[in-house]
């Protein structure tokens, strides 16, 4: 059985950030992050200014505050030095997306949250001439607001926390940080690198979406050096038989041996692996030593009525990857 707990479920893109506080935009409770004609609030004079290279954008934060890069696609913004207890308020991630608008992040945020018993509000604004979606009182660690835009094939994940008013001094510098940020973010006309794939939930969306389209360029994004191809068989005494393939090798191999020629294939994540042969042992003891999760592919192979167990892992600068994949027994390839 494998050692992953199904109950995880797929709060993932909430857990990934912590933290965000009250809005200041007009916000509707409605199911979701509805447009709005808004025009980009005038850029305010004072604060902090912080411009990433790297990834495109730049921005102003409140006079005391500090800012840290804790990973190579994130920032941290911390309360002046002397608050009480922890001083983050605010979060900007980076991530690569080949979504062209931000809304299926906010309405997959409100879909996963959506029976927690606490009402999230919704808004829109343009920022920058980017539709940027706003949900406030998200479920976390505290509550906590976040925005979602994307511009140029880079999400920009903002979080804010805590949006709890009672929270006193804490949820003032989270409104102040926001205040400050929010009519100062500024897309720049170019970026020095493509920012990687942190989040779980991001990840499953882009494998799907490249698969789907039997997009061979957006595939190999989503590759490291090394591809594991196997097949799971419960039925034999070693259970799995797997081989390494290189990126160029294995696209093809993906494409012409293991998708339909109209696939609609599905990435489950919350999943009873009990009764799915193999088991993350296994998948370890192939490639040892690295942070591997299991996703269950429906619909696979070339005749779209099979399953596959797809392994992502996770690289030491927190990127995400396709890892490998293993067919279960009975699955239609050549």
């Amino acid at each position: 059985m494998p050692h992953m707990n199904p109950s995880r479920g797929r709060r993932l893109l909430v857990q990934h950030l912590l933290g965000t506080a009250a809005l200041l935009l007009a916000a509707c409770s409605g199911p979701g992050a509805a447009p709005s004609a808004d025009s980009t609030p005038p850029a305010p004079t004072g604060g902090q200014p912080y411009t990433n290279q790297d990834f495109g954008f730049s921005l102003s934060y409140p006079t005391g505050f500090e800012v840290q890069q804790v990973s190579p696609n994130t920032v941290v913004f911390l309360a002046p030095q002397g608050t009480a207890g922890h001083r983050e308020r605010g979060w900007l991630t980076a991530q690569f997306t080949s979504e062209e608008d931000a809304q299926w992040y906010a309405d997959h945020t409100l879909e996963d949250n959506a029976n927690l018993g606490i009402e999230i509000t919704s808004s829109a604004q343009v920022l920058d001439g980017r539709q940027a979606y706003v949900l406030g009182h998200v479920p976390g660690q505290d509550l906590n607001r976040q925005v979602f835009i994307v511009d140029g094939g880079i999400l920009y994940h903002l979080t804010f926390m805590p949006d709890a008013p009672a929270q006193g001094e804490d949820y003032q510098q989270m409104e102040s940080l926001y205040a400050a940020i929010m009519p100062s973010l500024r897309f720049l006309p170019e970026r020095r690198a493509v920012p990687p794939l942190t989040d779980l939930t991001n990840m499953i969306r882009e494998l799907e979406l490249a698969l789907n389209a039997r997009n061979p360029e957006a595939i190999a994004r989503l590759l490291g050096n090394e591809f594991v191809l196997g097949t799971l068989d419960p039925t034999t005494a070693e259970g799995v038989t797997y081989a390494p393939h290189g990126p160029t090798e294995i696209i093809p191999l993906i494409l012409e041996d293991h998708l339909s020629a109209n696939p609609t294939v599905t990435l489950l994540y919350q999943v009873d692996w009990s009764s799915v042969p193999g088991s993350l042992d296994t998948y370890s003891g192939i490639v040892p030593g690295e942070d591997l999760t299991p996703i269950l592919a429906q619909r696979w192979g070339t005749n779209g009525s099979g399953q596959a167990v797809l392994i992502i892992a996770r690289r030491v600068d927190s990127g995400l990857f396709w890892r490998g994949a293993f067919v279960l027994e009975g699955t239609s390839t050549p």
